[in-house]
C-alpha cells in the first residue's frame, strides 16, 4: 500500500493516461533523468550520473521493446534506429562521464518529445478530445 500522496497521484496519473500521454510521460522522465545525469557529472557525483543515465537507458529500452515494428513500417524502423543511436550514446556518455554526449542526447529527447506531442495533438483533434484528456 502506498502512503505517500504524491506517489498515489503519480500512480493514478499513469493508470488513467492515454497511450499518447504515457509516451509523452516516458520522454519527460528521460529528459529529467538526462538533466540529472548531467548535473551529477557537473558535481563530480558519478554515482548519481550513472544511476540517472541508466534510468534514461531503461526508458529508451522500453520504447524499443514497445515499438510495433510489424505494423509501424518505415516509421517504426526509423524510430528504432534513433533509439538505438541514443542508447549507444548513453552508454558512451556513461563510460566516459561525458556531459557533451548527454547534452546531445538531451537535444534528441527534446526533439522526440516535441514530435510526439505534435502527433498527440493531431490524434486528440481527430478524435475530438480536449488537451486535458490525452
Amino acid at each position: 500500500m502506498i502512503n505517500n500522496p504524491y506517489q498515489k497521484y503519480q500512480n493514478q496519473a499513469v493508470q488513467t493516461a492515454t497511450p499518447e500521454r504515457l509516451l509523452l510521460m516516458l520522454f519527460e522522465g528521460a529528459i529529467r533523468f538526462c538533466k540529472e545525469a548531467m548535473l551529477g557529472i557537473d558535481q563530480g557525483n558519478y554515482q548519481l550520473a550513472n544511476e540517472k543515465n541508466i534510468r534514461v537507458q531503461n526508458i529508451i529500452n522500453e520504447l524499443i521493446v514497445t515499438l510495433d515494428r510489424e505494423n509501424g513500417g518505415e516509421v517504426a524502423e526509423n524510430l528504432l534506429s534513433i533509439y538505438n543511436y541514443v542508447n549507444q550514446r548513453l552508454i558512451e556518455a556513461n563510460l566516459k562521464k561525458d556531459k557533451a554526449i548527454l547534452e546531445e542526447v538531451h537535444v534528441h529527447l527534446l526533439e522526440l518529445h516535441e514530435a510526439f506531442n505534435g502527433a498527440a495533438q493531431i490524434v486528440r483533434a481527430q478524435s475530438g478530445l480536449s488537451g486535458d484528456q490525452a
